[in-house]
């Protein structure tokens, strides 16, 4: 007897922007479409519909009694950390009988990065084809910040792999809310770091109201400087890269592999010499968690 495999349930951040709304519920449409055979559905936390109760009611009226949740973000802060867990411990309650697993968030994946880098190639033109020209850009990722300094660690990391054999002046950080440096703090360490020409990439997957903040701030700095060279790309978006990546997710929390999870763990460990900066983190976690 063949057991069906579990349905796959996106859960999303949520955002006052409707079309970045109508660009999470379209990828999850996409996701439906390339796998027929899997029933798909995905809500969002807060600010946008469907929400995610409403996500997992969908499954259960086609029957679906299992499920495998995958956190459409890319670092592990406090919605992934807490407020997704929680709400899928809730739909338990309201709906005995129903059981899920639950997947790891998406970045820094190399995908994700040979992503970023077509952005870049896109922002620079045919001015940055070449290893000569890319020697000249230098590259502020912008995530969207954490009270969680372990997330925020994390868009430190995805900065030194895009930067790795890429042949980037470099790759500086900054962060839209909640954590510093803030974008034009970021553009001014570029500058202080000699770079004549920056580009500026969102790590966000979808448009939304952080993405255009970002680029508002990216334009009145610019605005300020003529005599620096900046440009603007494009976020993630619904590339076939990330459709596969969200399914590699699922296949691991249908697995039960979490191997990610246990290194992050691990690495905290190796750090603790003494217990007090592991106190220090939960502290935070938690902290994060009732934001």
């Amino acid at each position: 007897m063949t057991t069906e495999p579990p349905a796959l349930l996106i859960a999303g951040h949520g955002t006052r922007d409707e079309a970045g709304a109508e660009a999470f519920r379209d990828f999850v449409r996409q996701l439906g479409r390339r796998h027929p055979q899997l029933p798909v559905s995905g809500g969002f936390l807060a600010l946008s519909s469907p929400g995610l109760g409403e996500a997992v009611t969908e499954l259960l009226g086609h029957g679906v009694r299992r499920f495998a949740a995958v956190p459409l973000m890319l670092v592990s802060a406090g919605h992934v950390k807490g407020d997704i867990p929680a709400a899928l411990a809730r739909e338990r309650e309201r709906h005995p009988g129903i059981s899920y697993t639950y997947g790891r968030p998406l970045g820094p994946h190399p995908a994700l990065l040979s992503v970023l880098e077509r952005r870049l190639d896109e922002a620079l033109g045919i001015e940055g084809r070449t290893p000569g020209d890319r020697a000249e850009v230098t590259v502020l990722l912008v995530g969207r910040g954490s009270t969680d300094p372990n997330a925020n660690a994390e868009l430190h990391r995805a900065a030194r792999l895009l930067w790795e054999g890429r042949g980037y002046a470099g790759v500086e950080t900054a962060f839209v809310s909640l954590a510093a440096p803030d974008v034009p703090s970021g553009l001014d360490r570029c500058v202080q770091l000699g770079a004549r020409r920056i580009v500026v990439l969102p790590y966000f997957l979808f448009p939304g109201v952080l993405p255009e903040r970002v680029r508002d701030q990216t334009e009145g700095w610019a605005a300020a400087h003529p005599e620096t060279e900046v440009r603007s790309a494009g976020v993630i978006g619904p590339v076939p890269e990330l459709l596969d990546l969200v399914m590699q997710r699922y296949e691991e929390a249908v697995r039960g592999d979490h191997d990610g999870h246990d290194r992050h763990r691990h690495d905290q460990q190796c750090h603790d010499q003494h217990g007090q900066h592991d106190q220090r983190l939960r502290h935070q976690e938690n902290h994060s968690h009732a934001l």
